[in-house]
């Protein structure tokens, strides 16, 4: 091997390593949405499941509140995630076999959570991002169901 070949194999190998690690540091904050909230918990719950039911086509499945299944283990503040469905984008995305592995993260849930401090937090999958790692119609029916949700989520922060 010449000394341009190595060095354009240490160049490409750096550059690998470098996006990795990029990668690695900028993904949790891009995939997951944080919100914090104007409302107390109580009231933001309402508000999110009222904007639920009020957007076409979707619905409200469960609301899992982690402080009272946790309980056995020790106190938490309160959180829940609220698990919530599109049946026509489930439909869309589900009715070709190929894309039926993406029910390992279907329903989609919106979190919502107060810190020790009190305050309280919306959060929320890029949903549109993750669909794009997928591409074809999951893409498509998952940037649908991100724009939704955004519109969603921000109508109850900015309450």
């Amino acid at each position: 091997m010449t000394i341009d070949a190595i060095s354009i194999l240490i160049g490409l190998l750096a550059g690998l390593i470098l996006m990795g690690l990029i990668v690695w540091f900028t993904m949790p904050r891009l995939m997951l949405i944080k919100h914090k909230c104007k409302q107390d918990y109580t009231k933001t719950l309402a508000l999110l499941t009222d904007n639920l039911t009020q957007k076409k086509d979707w619905r409200v499945l469960k609301i899992n509140d982690y402080q009272e299944s946790t309980a056995a283990f020790g106190p938490l503040e309160r959180v829940c995630s609220v698990n919530v469905c599109n049946p026509k984008y489930a439909f869309e995305i589900l009715k070709n076999d190929a894309n039926r592995g993406v029910t390992a993260f279907m329903p989609l849930a919106i979190g919502i959570y107060e810190n020790k401090s009190g305050d309280v937090f919306v959060s929320q999958l890029n949903v549109g991002l993750l669909g794009m790692m997928f591409g074809g119609i999951i893409a498509q029916v998952m940037k649908k169901a991100g724009v939704d949700l955004n519109e969603i989520v921000n109508g109850v922060i900015t309450q």
